[in-house]
């Protein structure tokens, strides 16, 4: 009984936590947000909001102390609770830090037309990485991941890299342009807070390690080196790209198969359209499993780049595409019937059309996850470049059947066969179609 009162209050502290590291999350995105647009009424916002993050850790050491006094935790229980103090102090600063950045707003506004080009530096690149580290330090926090907690501690040099060459930017531009001194002083502020935001990124990291292993780590960082690594590894920062992915391979090796069943529907082996379909089946059904594991199984808490839902309505329109190949065989299934070699010809065509929509979709999540995770801008451009070559695939797609159509329509007079054709036509044409949504969903995504 005493147990489960105890894992009731640690699991209520940890809760806690996770709400002040999202608001923390928010002020430190909005403050890097509205020094770059300039935007005053945002860092206002960023400003007032400080106090809900001192009112946050005192709800966290408060109820800290009182498991301590009322529960007596041991081991790594007790490492938990300790951490979680020591957590909320490095948030809070952290909410300094955006305070910090967002006070510099106002005077980089009123000096707007001193930002000449080659004196306005493009901070948003060590900003990106010190966000980058937080986010990952809250993840490791939140999956007890402590593989991605040395990660993030290895990665500090990144920054620190930044901030040297930052800072020598801003110091040469000074010498050069005296008019921009106050500018540049605040950026200097500015770089000096970002790299703090990094160095308390690190502190929730070292957090994690000892609660879970009950050591403070000491490691060396690998640097820029380190940073291509993350690179080759971008799916395992945020697994739910990896898993929609390999979800995205399965739908692939299914609708591939379709043409291989339509040949031999063609041809009357029904004992071959039968294997072939059992086959697609089960891959059919292997995806399905994949796709409730992402949706049951993604932690609670873990800050993604997009919302939850998105994520969730965009691997319903993928999976859909299986399902258009599922309802594709089955309508195979229902009837018998002869095409003259011409619209043989026509309907394979169609068919491999229509694929041709779906095949890009791997290497769209590839590039868009990439861009989401790390803000790579090229990443993203080239996604958008197959998002469109989908949407064009598409179209290609309904023109031909369109085209069948008026075709099958003059050909067929029986009314019945002619149904079960269109519908055939119909169905071939909803395996582009979804695959036009997802893409159209993960456009959406790397819009924001």
């Amino acid at each position: 009984m005493i147990r489960i009162a105890l894992e009731k209050e640690l699991q209520i502290l940890k809760n806690v936590l996770l709400d002040m590291a999202k608001a923390v999350d928010e002020m430190v995105n909005g403050a890097i947000l509205a020094t770059e647009k300039l935007d005053l009424s945002l860092s206002e916002k960023i400003i007032k909001f400080d106090d809900e993050i001192d009112y946050y850790e005192h709800l966290v050491t408060k109820t800290a102390l009182e498991i301590i006094a009322l529960q007596q935790p041991v081991a790594k229980d007790l490492r938990f609770v300790i951490s979680a103090i020591s957590i909320a102090r490095n948030l809070e600063r952290l909410a300094d830090q955006a305070v910090n950045i967002a006070e510099r707003v106002s005077i980089l506004y009123k000096n707007k037309d001193l930002l000449i080009p080659k004196c306005k530096i493009n901070l948003f690149d060590m900003a990106k990485e010190a966000l980058f580290m937080l986010e990952s330090a809250i993840n490791a926090f939140v999956t007890e991941d402590t593989k991605k907690a040395y990660e993030v501690i290895a990665y500090d040099d990144v920054v620190d890299k930044y901030k040297d060459e930052y800072m020598e930017q801003v110091k040469e531009c000074m010498m050069h342009n005296v008019e921009s001194i106050e500018v540049g002083i605040e950026y200097i502020i500015i770089i000096q807070n970002l790299e703090r935001i990094a160095d308390l990124a690190t502190n929730i990291a070292e957090e994690v390690i000892f609660t879970i292993q009950g050591k403070m780590p000491k490691v060396e960082a690998k640097g820029m080196e380190f940073k291509e690594e993350l690179g080759r590894v971008v799916f395992k920062e945020v697994p739910v790209f990896e898993l929609l992915k390999k979800h995205a391979n399965l739908v692939l090796e299914c609708v591939e198969r379709l043409p291989l069943a339509l040949e031999a529907y063609f041809k009357g082996d029904k004992a071959n359209l039968e294997e072939i379909a059992k086959h697609i089946i089960e891959i059919e059904k292997e995806a399905d499993k994949l796709k409730r594991n992402i949706r049951g199984h993604l932690p609670k808490g873990l800050l993604l780049p997009v919302e939850k839902f998105e994520l969730f309505l965009y691997l319903k329109e993928q999976d859909a595409v299986v399902d258009a190949g599922e309802e594709f065989l089955n309508w195979l299934s229902f009837k018998d019937f002869y095409f003259d070699s011409y619209f043989r010809s026509q309907i394979m065509s169609l068919l491999n059309k229509s694929l041709e929509a779906v095949r890009p979709l791997v290497k769209m999540i590839e590039l868009s996850a990439s861009f989401l995770i790390t803000r790579d801008e090229d990443a993203r451009e080239n996604s958008k470049e197959i998002i469109r070559d989908i949407r064009y695939k598409q179209y290609l797609t309904e023109e031909m059947g369109y085209s069948l159509k008026k075709d099958l329509f003059r050909e067929i007079q029986e009314p019945i066969t002619l149904f079960y054709v269109l519908k055939l036509i119909e169905v071939i044409l909803g395996i582009a179609q979804h695959a036009e949504n997802a893409a159209d969903l993960m456009r959406a995504m790397i819009a924001k």
